[in-house]
């Protein structure tokens, strides 16, 4: 393959779940998430991403601060039933999920983790935790946000990156990933209803102004709080064209191919990062806020 990564597969398919959780349910997820696993791989789907803090349900923390009760280890014993279906149907699992810091005892993160046969390989903690009541209160309900963007290699020697819902609303966050390498994108989402519009049309942009896969994952359905979500998972081109898409308010399952000629076809058409010019944004990073 000319000009690609050396040992990487020209092709790689892929799940995006629209789907709904139980209410501060972790065992009837899990149950639902293994359900789902098994028809993604049926379909030959190779990953399979679920929605942001799907394993405890998005808004739990509206009673009695359940997210504290519910948080879970990262490993702990819903990564472990998880990687144990990654081993039994030969797939990649990206899971949202409440997660309880071993670092520091009492402290929780909106986390998604990606998961395979070979066990745990990257922990995204988000790090725009979102504050607009009544709906989005991720840092009333106590989380501690994340500090960075990484990459990692799947065994398909396919760069990877996570964000989570609003991450991926800051340009910047997908940016650093792409500087690093990244061919695909993962966006696990709980996107109320109001935001729709809002995702597609940032959804497509973050796939062409980095030249990457781009897979958005969404909650569906209404929550505690009477919050509802308007599911509608994508997979998108590096040129922002639409392979996928979920019906909206409803769950659903979408898969693609997502072939290596295309990411390299549009890197050499559309070189933005080959043509981009880090002197002339310094300001970026010397600037912390807006001015005054």
């Amino acid at each position: 393959m000319p000009a690609g990564r050396s040992g990487m597969s020209p092709k790689l398919r892929v799940a995006s779940t629209a789907i709904e959780s139980q209410m501060a349910d972790v065992e009837a997820n899990l149950k639902k998430a293994t359900e789902v696993i098994g028809k993604a791989a049926a379909l030959g789907a190779e990953i399979v991403v679920f929605p942001e803090i799907y394993l405890q349900g998005y808004t739990c923390g509206e009673v009695d601060y359940k997210f504290y009760e519910l948080a879970e280890p990262v490993p702990g014993p819903a990564t472990d039933a998880l990687i144990e279906q990654a081993q039994k149907h030969e797939i990649y699992v990206a899971m949202g999920l409440a997660e309880a810091s071993q670092e520091y005892a009492g402290v929780i993160h909106n986390s998604s983790v990606f998961l395979g046969p070979e066990g745990i390989l990257h922990v995204h903690r988000k790090v725009h935790l979102s504050a607009m009541p009544p709906s989005l209160k991720e840092i009333q309900y106590g989380y501690a946000p994340g500090n960075a963007f990484s990459v990692f290699n799947i065994r398909q020697n396919w760069k990877v990156g996570m964000s989570i819902c609003r991450d991926t609303t800051f340009p910047e966050s997908a940016r650093v990933m792409a500087v690093k390498g990244m061919d695909l994108l993962i966006t696990l989402s709980a996107g109320p209803c109001f935001t729709r519009e809002r995702w597609n049309l940032i959804n497509p942009v973050r796939a062409m102004e980095n030249n990457v896969f781009h897979v958005y994952s969404n909650a569906v359905g209404t929550q505690w709080g009477d919050v509802s979500f308007w599911g509608g998972a994508m997979i998108l081109s590096p040129t922002g064209e639409v392979l996928a898409k979920a019906k909206p308010d409803e769950e659903d399952l979408v898969v693609a191919e997502l072939e290596t000629k295309n990411l390299i076809e549009c890197r050499k058409t559309h070189a933005i990062l080959r043509d981009r010019r880090p002197t002339a944004y310094q300001e970026l990073c010397s600037i912390r806020y807006l001015p005054g």
